[in-house]
């Protein structure tokens, strides 16, 4: 999508695969503590990602099928705020991240792409399995649909310049969503919640829960996955946990568009919005309890004060008032406020 216009040249790529280095990056990193024997996601890495590589890709260097791979429109993915998702035909474990602002070609071309090591016994959240270290990365595969609208990021961006609103039909799409995800089985939730326990105890992760999409939702099975976990940001201003009962319902429901949808419903889809996205909050709340998750609200106002601080707006916290205001039941089960 972004890397049509390049033009690259034969360059032999020579390491399949190189062990990683000394950049261990420390969110991959698991605290001193024992190790579950839980395994969510089985087994991946870059030896194995090679052999499936070399398998489809046998007649090219690794780096030009890649270049053909990120350049082809048909297996352009999605796009975060940072970075665009791309299939890789014929695998399907994986994915490749290109970080917009970092990804140069040439020194794609040059530097070598050095494996990361991984844990088994953590979610697979699409951890990175390779990167050369400017923005390259091959990815684990989560399985499911994007929880919301696909442009997401481009519309939460309007929304917050004032350049743009939900629509009716961007409202009824993200209504079928919240009502299908409403009729999971409580299960579903309960190992959702188990996993974020299991990231909180063994790494500092945080659960990036501004994007509904980091939620994928996988209807043939009822699973409820994440993706799109980083080291805890703010610094100090972030306390720990750094996820909880607010990680959830976050990316289930989206404060920050939630009321701008339910204002585009007629009556009778208004009521269908509330009554589904109650149900919602009543399982993310059985399951935090079975599972020991904790509000963290004060850590979800920081991050969206530190939001409308930085586009100097006033946005984000409004729109979490509303949020709260429509659903008055979290103010008693959990330590959120308005602010």
């Amino acid at each position: 999508m972004y890397y049509k216009n390049m033009h690259i040249q034969s360059v032999k790529y020579n390491s399949y695969p190189k062990q990683y280095n000394n950049k261990v990056p420390n969110h991959f990193v698991l605290k001193n503590s024992p190790r579950t024997s839980i395994n969510f996601g089985g087994h991946f890495s870059y030896d194995d990602f090679c052999k499936y590589f070399q398998k489809f890709y046998p007649d090219d260097t690794f780096k030009n099928s890649v270049y053909s791979i990120i350049t082809n429109a048909k297996n352009y993915m999605a796009s975060g705020f940072y970075a665009d998702i791309y299939t890789i035909p014929s695998i399907e474990k994986y994915l490749i991240r290109i970080e917009r602002e970092n990804f140069r070609l040439k020194s794609f071309m040059q530097n070598e792409i050095t494996a990361a090591p991984q844990n088994e016994s953590l979610p697979n959240f699409g951890q990175y399995i390779a990167t050369n270290n400017e923005g390259f990365f091959i990815v684990k595969k989560v399985q499911g649909e994007c929880n919301s609208i696909p442009y997401w990021p481009k519309k939460i961006k309007q929304l917050e310049l004032g350049t743009a609103e939900i629509n009716e039909k961007e409202a009824q799409f993200i209504l079928k969503k919240i009502k299908k995800l409403s009729e999971f089985p409580q299960k579903s939730y309960d190992k959702l919640a188990k996993k974020i326990q299991i990231i909180n105890k063994n790494t500092d992760c945080e659960i990036d829960m501004m994007n509904p999409n980091n939620l994928l939702i996988n209807n043939e099975n009822k699973s409820i996955n994440i993706i799109d976990i980083w080291y805890q940001s703010y610094g100090d201003e972030i306390k720990a946990p750094y996820n909880g009962i607010e990680s959830m319902l976050h990316l289930m429901l989206d404060p920050l568009t939630h009321c701008k949808v339910y204002e585009k419903l007629p009556p009778e889809d208004k009521i269908r919005l509330i009554q589904s996205s109650e149900k919602i909050i009543q399982k993310v709340l059985e399951a935090s309890e079975k599972n020991g998750l904790k509000s963290i609200s004060q850590n979800v106002i920081t991050s969206y004060k530190k939001l409308d601080k930085r586009l100097n707006i006033n946005f984000a916290i409004p729109a979490y008032n509303d949020f709260l205001d429509l659903y008055p039941v979290l103010t008693k089960y959990t330590t959120s406020s308005k602010i």
